[in-house]
Parts: C-alpha cells; sequence; structure tokens
C-alpha cells in the first residue's frame, strides 16, 4: 500500500531526527538560587504554554532556541510587545532566572517551552513563524560529538517548514569553526539567502577585560539586533571573533 509506506516513512524519519538529538537536550539542573528554584516552582504552569495553543495564537511568532537566562528573550519582548515570543530552553536555572524577571517586569507576550527545540518545531503550525534567533549555541568541538550540534540539514529543514515567506533566522557564535559549519550548512540550502556574515574582534583592554562596544553605523551593525550575551563575554576573554549571521527564507 503506496499510502501506508509513505506515512511510516515519514514517521520513521521523524523519530530518527528526534533520536538522533536527544542526547543533546538533556534537561538540566544545574545550581539554584533561591530565587530561580522559587521562580521555577511557582512561574513554570503560567508561562508555559502548549503548540495547540500556539498554534491558534494570531499573533506574529517569534522564537529563540537557548535563551540562557534568558536576558536578550526579554529584551526583545520589551521591544516587540505585539509578538508572541518562545524561549526554547533546558537549563533549569535559566528558566528560573527568566522566569522571575518576567513576572518582576509584568512582561505578557513571552512564553517557555521547555522542550527539545526538533520536537517543538515538529509540532508547530507550517509557516507560522517570522523570526528564529540561536545565540551562542554549544559548539560541541570534539568531532566525536559534531552530530550534537543543533544546525545539521535537518534541522535547517525543520526551520524551512515553520518559517514564513522571508521568514528570518539569526545566529551568532565566538567559535571560528562553528561559524565556518553554519556557513556552510546555510549555503547548502539554497531556500535561505544570507543577508549578515559580519565578523569583530573581541572587544577587550589589556587587562583582558571588556570594553564597551564603539558605535557602529556600519550597514552590517545595523542588522545585528542582539546585546552583548553572557557567552560572548566569555568567549572574547578567550580572544575569540565574534561572528553574527542573518538568514531569510527566500523560497
Amino acid at each position: 500500500m503506496p499510502e501506508q509506506d509513505s506515512a511510516s516513512n515519514v514517521a520513521n524519519a521523524e523519530r530518527s531526527l528526534h533520536n538522533d538529538f536527544a542526547h543533546s537536550y538533556i534537561r538540566r539542573r544545574g545550581r539554584f538560587t533561591k530565587a530561580q528554584a522559587s521562580a521555577l516552582e511557582r512561574l513554570t504552569q503560567h508561562y508555559r504554554l502548549d503548540t495547540q495553543k500556539i498554534n491558534a495564537d494570531s499573533r506574529q511568532l517569534g522564537i529563540e532556541i537557548g535563551f540562557g537566562m534568558g536576558h536578550e528573550l526579554i529584551a526583545w519582548g520589551q521591544e516587540q510587545p505585539h509578538k508572541l515570543l518562545l524561549g526554547i530552553e533546558l537549563y533549569q536555572p535559566g528558566i528560573g532566572s527568566m522566569l522571575s524577571r518576567l513576572e518582576n517586569l509584568a512582561i505578557e507576550n513571552v512564553a517557555l517551552l521547555d522542550q527539545p527545540a526538533q520536537k517543538v518545531l515538529a509540532e508547530l503550525a507550517p509557516e507560522s513563524v517570522s523570526e528564529i534567533r540561536i545565540f551562542f549555541p554549544d559548539p560541541w568541538p570534539k568531532k566525536r560529538h559534531l552530530k550534537r550540534r543543533i544546525i545539521q540539514p535537518q534541522f535547517l529543514a525543520q526551520m524551512l517548514t515553520v518559517l514564513q515567506p522571508m521568514g528570518v533566522v539569526r545566529l551568532a557564535t565566538d567559535w571560528a569553526e562553528y561559524g565556518e559549519w553554519m556557513a556552510e550548512h546555510f549555503a547548502m540550502n539554497s531556500n535561505f539567502t544570507c543577508e549578515l556574515d559580519a565578523i569583530r574582534d573581541p572587544a577587550v583592554d589589556e587587562s583582558n577585560q571588556i570594553k564597551d562596544l564603539e558605535p557602529d553605523l556600519s550597514e552590517d551593525a545595523l542588522e545585528v539586533v542582539r546585546g552583548r550575551t553572557k557567552f560572548e563575554t566569555r568567549g572574547e576573554k578567550l580572544g575569540h571573533r565574534i561572528r553574527d549571521f542573518t538568514y531569510r527564507r527566500t523560497s
């Protein structure tokens, strides 16, 4: 039966995709502050949304994958209150920190999804997302761990499915080899067009202290929408160059 074979193949492919990456998204507890632990316990249910409710929401949809402590996601929510923004994260102290700030700032257009990104994208409606942000994902530098990187051909295909026509993917990394990996993988997918590929040197002084970034009014700099993250600061102190990308779905 051709239809049954096709359905079985799709189901097997989806199971394979989730299994291949499941070990990359271990739910990490880490060390909690009292405020983080309290916020996680009190606020998770309030801010957590399931994909059924997300798909029924009429607002423009944006996603940040791996929001860490949530600083950039919260700033995005404040800048664009008309959008529904989804934060995908499994690091529980980071989730607690973000939820505490959401409560204190009375922000209600940011929602939590504490599930693997591949699972979330598989459940979202096609062409429902206007923008996806992935800032400083784990580079998994060892050769035997490369399959754990989130940027893989299958994941690009998933993003392509959920992005609206002309939707945007923004990425940043301080790991030079991962930057090349990102560029190569997006270049292999003709449905994405690169609109920004900007590299800057670490901004540190002679004592290896982080300096404020000087205003840069170049065309590339105007396309970098994020602030400086904790992982970016750490990379700069190690002498790493910072690379930002913007890709647009053009077909």
